[in-house]
């Protein structure tokens, strides 16, 4: 057996992407895992995982990952702060052991990836368009992001990772058919999301929506997503970062499941792209300027027979 024992537990200050984040590193005598996330008060933060947890977990397996998380669990942190300590542990581990981040968390036999879905269109009110791809490979989303971004600038502004509009629900119908030429003409089952609160959205046309994320139920004739648990829900939104630890996010998403609705997580983070792949999760709502469509497809290539999710 190989014991892989943490060593140091390190934090500091870093700039991505024009912001200051924090990047939260476990040194075993093996490997290094980290994590870069945001926080509101990085010194603050920087100075409770240097003195609170580093004392608590150093010497420790980086393995036994349910261990350190029951952890940081007692030590009443916030899960700022202890996911990405959670996520830094068990990239240690599987560095150590040689195996990919989503294979640490869900086996070695892993073959399906979520699909990605990233706003294409938001309006002032934060609104949004977003696609959900059926798709043969994570090759085919990308070029499928590659081509609506092509057709939509002909119609709106871009602003950092989607265009803008004045308002969503004008552009429905618009948005509905470029996404209906695509799918014909590529092939692809393409469903139309819809992001909004519902007060926004009682009295609207939502006759070409598939797929409805919104903060309660409403009667809706698709899919429905939300942050809660409802009885007209099909999908729960999650944010892994807004959990304790893997350990604890591991059990929210099979309870989710033994309720026989799906989990989407949502996030920008890298890790993320893994946590989803391991965790068998369908859909994964980000940025299309994060790094996670890319990170899928460096996943994919590790894979012997990788199946997108379908609907």
């Amino acid at each position: 057996m190989i014991d892989v024992i943490i060593e140091q537990v390190n934090a500091k200050e870093v700039f991505k992407r024009g912001e200051l984040k924090i990047m939260v590193s476990i040194i075993t005598n093996l490997s290094v895992g980290y994590d870069i996330v945001k926080v509101k008060e990085p010194r603050d933060t920087i100075a409770e995982i240097e003195n609170v947890v580093a004392p608590e977990i150093i010497g420790y397996s980086a393995k036994d990952i349910e261990v350190i998380d029951t952890i940081l669990s007692e030590l009443n942190l916030s899960s700022s702060i202890t996911m990405p300590i959670s996520v830094s542990v068990a990239r240690a581990a599987s560095n150590a052991l040689d195996m990919p981040l989503f294979k640490f968390i869900g086996g070695s036999f892993i073959s399906d990836l979520p699909t990605v879905a990233c706003d294409i269109l938001k309006d002032k009110e934060n609104n949004s368009l977003f696609p959900i791809i059926s798709a043969e490979s994570i090759e085919e989303i990308v070029e499928f992001y590659l081509r609506i971004r092509e057709e939509l600038k002909n119609n709106y502004i871009l602003a950092y990772d989607s265009y803008l509009c004045d308002n969503i629900f004008n552009e429905i119908s618009k948005v509905s058919e470029i996404i209906n030429k695509i799918k014909e003409d590529e092939d692809l089952e393409i469903l139309l999301g819809l992001k909004a609160e519902k007060d926004k959205i009682e009295g609207k046309n939502l006759e070409n929506i598939d797929f409805l994320e919104t903060n309660e139920p409403l009667d809706f004739d698709g899919f429905l997503c939300t942050e809660g648990f409802y009885e007209e829900s099909d999908f729960i939104k999650v944010n892994p970062y807004e959990l304790g630890t893997i350990s604890e996010l591991s059990y929210y998403i099979n309870y989710i499941n033994e309720k026989e609705l799906s989990p989407i997580i949502s996030g920008e983070n890298s890790s993320i792209s893994h946590i989803a792949a391991g965790f068998k999760v369908p859909i994964v709502r980000t940025s299309i300027m994060s790094n996670i469509l890319n990170e899928l497809w460096n996943i994919e290539r590790n894979i012997a027979n990788p199946s997108i999710t379908r609907f």
